[in-house]
């Protein structure tokens, strides 16, 4: 299949698809991106489009294909190394944290801005205290987990 994946992350892959395609197929960018994002990546709206237009045939895409939209995402996105290297652009004594009010910062004034709500959001969904100091490694695995629907 794809020589970039091992036969682990191939599992996980086939795993996580036949979760959300039930049907055997992507039927909709959406279903495309809730998938991707499960799986760790972060894929742009408009790379998600994109993807399901260059690829789905009948308006559907299989696994095999869905594996190809993989592969060629990975070599195009290092979202988590670049989110942990932006943290230590802001973490000058090396200690793998970042001041809450300075991320909260970053985040509602810069990029793709959230809101002040949504950086509440994350920051509870991460554990971490007002006030205090955000930790990489327990952000980074809520920014990167996929919203629910609910």
């Amino acid at each position: 299949m794809a020589i970039s994946f091992n036969e682990s992350d191939i599992e996980e892959f086939r795993d996580c698809f036949s979760l959300f395609a039930r049907e055997k197929y992507i039927t909709s960018p959406d279903s495309l991106a809730t998938i991707m994002r499960s799986l760790a990546f972060s894929p742009t709206t408009v790379e998600v489009q994109q993807y399901y237009k260059e690829h789905s045939r009948d308006g559907r895409i299989d696994f095999a294909t869905f594996i190809t939209i993989m592969e060629k995402h990975s070599k195009i996105e290092k979202c988590q190394q670049d989110i942990i290297d932006a943290f230590k652009a802001h973490d000058p004594r090396g200690q793998g944290n970042v001041p809450a009010n300075e991320l909260k910062h970053i985040l509602t004034q810069f990029g793709n801005k959230m809101s002040s709500a949504e950086v509440d959001q994350l920051f509870k969904d991460a554990g971490v205290q007002q006030g205090g100091s955000v930790h990489f490694d327990k952000i980074v695995k809520v920014l990167l987990n996929p919203l629910p629907d609910y």
